[in-house]
């Protein structure tokens, strides 16, 4: 597409929340989706940017909250390393360290293997982009959905500082400290740091405490220009973060009207905690080395911690073993009152060499990358049969190690084959290794697989190739169509959970489960029309899915990862933009998913997290006022309603979430102060709801919060 540098914007709902210029024309985002830097709208593939204005007009610390803002990314949270997110009705329902993600999370193009890593590194943020479909020659592992990549700010040339303290309801603070140096012309400092809490959102009755988070996460950057044409780029961050608002809990109801549910109560007898803490360390060399030719490097070292701490059955009553799924006859024989705790320890290590290269009419890019992942995970919970049935009290431990390593061996040609076609194909090598080893410690009565007699280890590779196809035409200088062929690759992994397959009463055997592979077609479309001032994407897909992961309940083994039969995703994803006047612009976006299981015990049953029917619109206005400048932001974001679970047990209600900002920013531009709220209209929704064998549970989304916020520019 041969397009002005005036109109291209990373989405339409990132084009509402981005001031305008004097002219109603849309402005042009840089992505790297391709391993280069592009225009959006060059690149044939659906994508969604969202830009620096939108994380800071929205408030957006988590990558959960940026899901109203994507069409076709949908999730959940209940707490800190316990993320759902799902990209067109594909996403992962295990978080132990024998699974893996099917939607992969990269920061500063490096890969994040876990949840704790992806918790808090959320701050000081130029742009999130969020690639869907299976990008397995793109991104390589775990993107069997798509992709999630976080791009940090740089640190850039000039010497600028802000300091920003916000406050408002529910016990809402947040202080921001970002500072630039340029130390000379060679040579930039940045440092970023965020404290942020609230506390008073829900009640625990039972006890009258507040619920709570709190997070600090502070990130210094370094950027030197060893020569002319070598750049390197060094990072350090550091996060914590703590909360007793981690869990699921039972549903809190009015005795004189059952129907009726309580948002902000909950009840519990032990005290739920989770607390999250973890830094990095990156380094990034780029050589020019000439007008044709680039070499990457990327290393990124990571270490992290987590402690997880819930009552049980999520309420303020003794344990009732349920006699249905446990054959006990009455059900529980005295009460019950034990934590269930779950804690991890992970060390990773990513490295990648990638060298770019092209002429007039071929680019290309080839790689190698290396992933490795030392995890340890403890896990206790309760014999629940045994104590139902008079032992002692008593518990089950397991605890878990595993050492994983993961190769990948790229490339990826773009030919030019006439001024208006471009032919694209590239193909991706993955290999995986996992040694894990479990040892299940029972002291009573075995149940869920029983105790093992001493450590029980095993070891399983996999491989996978996988690749793209991509037509691309301009059937104008401001419009192009494509069509694609990708595919997608999740690596098996092994259960914490064990089995005793012989009845012995000892369990001897490891659960593997098998690599998750896709496949996807699409035709899309991104044009600019009405002289640059309004910008329509679009495409439709179906993708198939063998041998899907998901974690379902078995009697012998409790609750595993199992490859659970075949899945198919098809849908529609549009988005428009348009700037009618200076100083406003308007926004819609539109998604429609058909996911549904194709095979096994779950034929035909909707996938968890897939509405079919969500939508988006918003405004900015952007105008002189008392010598400076007012901004007013709104944006409405719509999802139909939509299962909790694969078994389609647990249904979410449709719901809409109402955001809205107010910017005054003075003509000196060294200061401004707004007004925002989030879920205005005080929408009532679970993030999740499931039930343990307690009755139903879940997890509240948050409730309407307002707050003011004030910045100081230097």
């Amino acid at each position: 597409m041969k397009k002005s540098k005036k109109y291209m914007l990373s989405t339409a709902v990132a084009a509402a929340l981005v001031p305008t210029a004097s002219y109603a024309q849309l402005e042009e985002v840089v992505v790297t989706a391709q391993k280069r830097e592009q225009s959006l709208q060059d690149v044939p593939i659906t994508i969604s940017a969202v830009s620096q204005e939108l994380i800071e007009q929205t408030g957006i610390n988590t990558i959960t909250e940026v899901i109203p803002m994507v069409p076709g990314l949908t999730g959940s949270d209940y707490g800190l390393a316990t993320n759902t997110w799902a990209i067109r009705g594909i996403s992962s329902n295990d978080w132990t360290i024998g699974s893996e993600p099917s939607v992969g999370v990269f920061f500063d193009d490096a890969y994040v293997g876990r949840n704790i890593f992806a918790t808090t590194t959320f701050f000081d943020i130029n742009r999130i982009e969020v690639v869907k479909g299976p990008q397995g020659t793109l991104f390589g592992r775990n993107a069997a959905a798509g992709a999630i990549s976080l791009i940090s700010n740089r640190p850039g040339d000039e010497n600028e500082l802000r300091l920003g303290v916000s406050l408002g309801d529910e016990g809402q603070e947040r202080y921001e400290v970002v500072g630039n140096w340029a130390v000379s012309d060679s040579f930039a400092l940045r440092l970023s740091y965020q404290h942020q809490e609230w506390e008073g959102m829900w009640e625990e009755i039972n006890s009258g405490d507040d619920a709570y988070v709190e997070s600090d996460y502070v990130r210094l950057m370094a950027r030197w220009d060893v020569t002319d044409n070598i750049e390197a780029l060094f990072r350090f961050n550091y996060g914590d973060v703590e909360t007793n608002y981690t869990s699921v809990v039972n549903i809190p109801t009015n005795l004189a009207d059952p129907g009726e549910e309580y948002p902000d109560k909950y009840a519990i007898n032990r005290p739920n905690s989770e607390e999250n803490e973890d830094e990095g360390f990156g380094l990034r060399l780029n050589w020019q080395i000439n007008d044709s030719l680039s070499l990457v490097s990327i290393t990124d070292v990571r270490s992290g911690e987590n402690d997880y701490f819930e009552d049980v059955d999520g309420t303020a009553d003794d344990v009732a073993i349920d006699e249905a799924l446990f054959g006990v006859p009455g059900g529980a024989v005295g009460g019950l009152d034990v934590p269930v705790g779950l804690g991890g320890d992970a060390d990773t290590v990513y490295q990648e060499f990638r060298l770019n290269g092209g002429s007039d009419s071929l680019t290309w890019f080839t790689g190698v990358s290396y992933y490795y992942e030392d995890l340890e995970n403890t896990r206790w919970s309760v014999d629940y049969v045994a104590t139902a049935l008079g032992f002692p009290l008593g518990s089950q431990r397991i605890e878990s190690d595993a050492e994983n390593e993961s190769y990948g061996i790229y490339g990826d040609v773009t030919w030019m084959v006439t001024e208006k076609l471009a032919l694209i194909g590239g193909m991706r090598w993955s290999y995986d290794d996992k040694d894990w080893c479990t040892n299940t410690l029972q002291d009573d009565f075995g149940d869920m697989g029983g105790p093992t007699d001493g450590e029980l280890c095993d070891n399983e590779d996999w491989d996978e190739v996988t690749s793209r196809l991509v037509a691309q035409y301009d059937i104008a200088d401001d419009t192009m169509v494509f069509a694609s062929v990708a595919e997608g690759y999740k690596g098996g992994g092994f259960n914490t959970a064990v089995a005793d397959l012989d009845g012995d009463g000892i369990a001897e055997t490891l659960v593997p489960f098998d690599t998750e592979t896709s496949i996807a077609f699409e035709v899309g479309v991104k044009s600019s029309l009405l002289d640059g001032r309004m910008q329509f994407n679009g495409s439709a897909y179906f993708t198939d899915y063998e041998d899907i992961q998901l974690a379902t309940f078995n009697f012998d083994t409790g609750q595993q990862v199992r490859n659970a039969g075949d899945a198919e995703t098809k849908g529609v994803e549009m988005e428009l933009t348009y700037a009618p006047i200076d100083g406003l612009v308007l926004m819609a976006n539109y998604a429609y998913l058909d996911a549904e299981l194709t095979s096994g015990q779950l034929d035909g049953n909707t996938l968890p997290y897939a509405p079919e029917n969500t939508f988006s619109i918003g405004a900015n206005i952007d105008h002189g006022f008392l010598g400076g400048n007012l901004n007013w932001f709104a944006v409405y974001n719509y999802q139909d309603d939509f299962d909790h679970d694969q078994d389609n047990l647990y249904e979410e209600d449709a719901y809409g979430l109402l955001n809205a900002k107010v910017t005054y920013t003075a003509g000196s531009e060294r200061w401004d102060l707004a007004v925002a709220g989030d879920n205005i209209t005080d929408e009532e929704y679970a993030t999740i709801r499931t039930d343990f064998g307690w009755g139903p549970m879940l997890h509240w989304g948050y409730q309407r919060m307002v707050r003011a916020e004030f910045n100081l520019y230097f």
